[in-house]
């Protein structure tokens, strides 16, 4: 029985393109099997030798021993996530484990990597379990001529590789940058950011600050300060003051909708900075059982995943019982705290775990908390350093997010300009696609190999159910 290939001119292709052509997805592909529905977790322990390979985030999900149940065919093949629009290639010996999951092998005429491409270029709408691979079927394929599919694939995997060199790259900024914010934050509230100022600057430190609290020392190693600096407890300096919201549940609505600023350890800046939006807001009632704190204060989480976070408020807001409010009255001050809390951040987590139940910052700790207190002077001058080498570090950030959305981009841009035949150069002595698709017009099918073979696996299936069950 001879293949029946369908054969259509590519209607969409300028006239320089006339040596490609269109065929329908289903008659591109020699084989597509399905995942094995009852393939038992107990068959996919890590001891086994081969891996079972699914639609999943990590792709291979576990593994199993027994060979009857490998995929034979050529390799390699691509793997289709029906549910999650995944598309893989895997040169590898494995089993098919998800349902969903799909291998689709090429015929002779089709490249595979060029395959493989396309799909890649597709624009497959989420439109639920199973309709993304029946969406597929609906597709025609591109197909220029067999060498010109060779160059497209050649430049195409020359260019993704030069991509996936600079997303390396770029993938490393933020890495930089966190360290170097980290840095910067370290030397502020070390003395070391402000130690050529402090050599043409003196100021003697007249701040004022209480005995209320005394330094608990176990907390953290007071290391040698500049000699206007001075330790003291975080408490005899500022004013620590828990939020307030006493009702519960908390999500009663008589409390909310009004126009007073209300925000949750969630809405605290993840690297710090000014607190500039909030997610709720409350009424008089509600203001009634919670408690506002001025513009300027420091806000920091003191329970839940994201304690040590910090931030400063830009305006008047109210907050609940799981932030601290901390406030000097002046907003450098302030500025100049946010940054040795940002810093102690890591410290501040591990000493929240150390009491074991719940990981929580007492309002305790913080008061009896040691803190490195410079002058006025320096505290100022602090801010505007810091200031100023954060806003550096934004500007590099700003340029890498944009630079990262031009390289995400740039994969199915090019894509799209290999499938409209744009990216390589043809060449007229190629041998049409349509002369070929005629000569294997000719050769015979094999569509029993089909159907046995997925009977087969189907027993295979069967028996390795059994024998978990057993």
């Amino acid at each position: 029985m001879a293949a029946e290939i369908d054969i259509r001119v590519n209607s969409i292709m300028p006239k320089l393109f006339e040596g490609w052509i269109n065929a329908p997805f289903e008659q591109c592909i020699v084989e597509e099997v399905g995942g094995f529905k009852k393939l038992k977790q107990s068959s996919t322990k890590p001891s086994g030798r081969f891996p079972v390979v699914d639609q999943g985030e990590d792709l291979i999900n576990g593994y199993i021993d027994d060979e009857s149940l490998l995929f034979n065919g050529e390799l390699p093949i691509i793997i289709f996530g029906d549910h999650t629009r995944r598309i893989k290639l895997i040169d590898f010996k494995f089993a098919v484990g998800a349902d969903g999951t799909k291998i689709l092998k090429p015929k002779d005429f089709l490249d595979f990597r060029f395959f493989y491409y396309y799909l890649n270029s597709l624009s497959i709408k989420s439109e639920g379990y199973s309709r993304h691979y029946k969406f597929l079927k609906s597709v025609d394929v591109p197909l220029p001529p067999p060498k010109e599919q060779q160059r497209i694939v050649a430049k195409l995997d020359e260019l993704m590789e030069k991509i996936d060199r600079s997303r390396a790259r770029l993938e490393r900024i933020p890495k930089i940058l966190k360290r170097f914010r980290q840095s910067i934050l370290s030397a502020a509230v070390s003395g070391k950011l402000t130690e050529e100022w402090r050599e043409k600057n003196e100021y003697e430190n007249k701040l004022i600050v209480t005995n209320e609290y005394n330094i608990n020392e176990d907390y953290k190693e007071l290391n040698e300060l500049p000699s206007n600096w001075k330790w003291v407890a975080l408490g005899n300096y500022v004013k620590c003051n828990r939020g307030r919201f006493s009702i519960r549940p908390r999500n009663d609505p008589r409390y909310f909708g009004g126009d007073i600023p209300f925000i949750q350890i969630g809405d605290l800046p993840r690297e710090g900075g000014l607190v500039n939006q909030h997610t709720q807001t409350l009424n008089n009632e509600g203001l009634k059982v919670s408690k506002m704190f001025p513009k300027n204060t420091v806000a920091i989480a003191i329970v839940g995943a994201t304690i040590g976070n910090s931030g400063i408020l830009n305006y008047n807001m109210c907050f609940t019982d799981s932030m601290v409010g901390i406030d000097t009255g002046d907003l450098a001050f302030n500025l100049f705290i946010d940054f040795y809390l940002r810093s102690e951040k890591e410290n501040f987590r591990q000493l929240s775990y150390a009491g074991g139940g719940q990981p929580n910052i007492k309002l305790e700790l913080l008061n009896a908390y040691p803190f490195p207190l410079p002058s006025i002077e320096e505290q100022k001058e602090i801010v505007r350093r810091v200031e100023q080498l954060f806003s550096l570090a934004d500007k590099i950030e700003a340029r890498y997010t944009k630079a990262k959305a031009q390289l995400d981009k740039l994969p199915q841009s090019l894509l799209a300009k290999a499938f409209r035949g744009e990216l390589v150069p043809q060449d007229s002595t190629d041998e049409p696609a349509s002369v070929l698709l005629e000569r294997i017009k000719k050769e015979k099918s094999t569509p029993a190999g089909k159907t046995k073979k997925l009977k087969r696996y189907e027993m295979e299936e069967e028996k390795l159910s059994l024998a978990a069950e057993d």
